[in-house]
């Protein structure tokens, strides 16, 4: 995936888990990627290990629920890269996941809205004008294949997610003849820290065990009966979209979960 070597690459949330392998997987290939993080500590660790791979990558703690804080991230990324050519939107999970409609609070929903829907919006917002100008950009939201078959234990998640299918939608009509595409990317499972730490909440709210949960919720959904990797599967795939040979792939929302969900629509 050499056509990504010299790229500029802005991945949020991208100190643990999905975001960081993605962020890995740029580097690796050359990029230049801009990480962030709510936490100074977990930034300071993640560029080190990354900056073993690839010394040109640089970051800055952000608050994907604080659009000041994201405008800054922006100007950060173009500032120390020269531009942004990959815009790569990840969040983590919501603090009250897993829960139900009905133990909901408005305030969850403000919180979650932000957090999935309009720091994507105002990210996309903040790069595709000179994505345009430029001929050329790639827009990646991350989101969940519970978009396609929503859970009632995700409803946070699963609503604020859900519009961005329709985002990407529009905006790859407007904005195709300038080169730029725009994907989501609706995951499965990860072995993540992140998603430890929600079925940790859903094992303490039921009752059930973490390891009964996780072989039954997680495992044996997939068809391929493995998780999924996050550079070998995710970050490929993003390699490949980002690429000329990807340029053709817009506006749509692919499934990258082993076969877990059951719906063909």
């Amino acid at each position: 995936m050499s056509q990504v070597l010299g790229k500029r690459v802005l991945v949020t949330s991208s100190t643990e888990g999905i975001g960081k392998g993605v962020a890995e997987s740029f580097a690796y290939h050359g990029a230049h990627v801009t990480i962030s993080s709510r936490s100074k500590d977990k930034l300071n660790r993640a560029l080190q290990e990354i900056r073993r791979v690839n010394p040109s990558v640089y970051g800055i703690t952000s608050d994907m629920t604080d659009l000041n804080s994201l405008t800054t991230l922006v100007s950060y990324a173009k500032r120390v890269m020269g531009g942004i050519d990959i815009l790569v939107v990840n969040s983590g999970n919501s603090p009250k996941e897993p829960i139900t409609f009905s133990e909901t609070e408005m305030e969850d929903w403000e919180y979650s809205i932000r957090l999935y829907l309009l720091s994507a919006i105002h990210l996309s917002k903040l790069v595709l004008p000179d994505m345009a100008s430029r001929k050329w950009g790639r827009i990646f939201y991350l989101s969940s294949w519970t978009v396609r078959e929503p859970q009632s234990i995700l409803v946070l998640a699963d609503v604020s997610r859900s519009p961005l299918i329709q985002l990407s939608k529009i905006l790859s009509k407007d904005y195709g003849k300038y080169g730029v595409t725009i994907n989501v990317i609706l995951m499965g499972s990860f072995l993540t820290e992140g998603a430890k730490r929600t079925l940790t909440r859903y094992a303490e709210k039921t009752g059930l065990s973490f390891e009964k949960i996780w072989r039954e919720k997680v495992v044996e959904p997939i068809s391929v009966n493995r998780l999924g990797d996050i550079r070998g599967d995710l970050g490929s795939l993003l390699l490949f979209l980002s690429s000329d040979m990807g340029s053709y792939i817009t506006g749509t929302s692919i499934l990258l979960d082993g076969g877990t969900t059951a719906s063909t629509v």
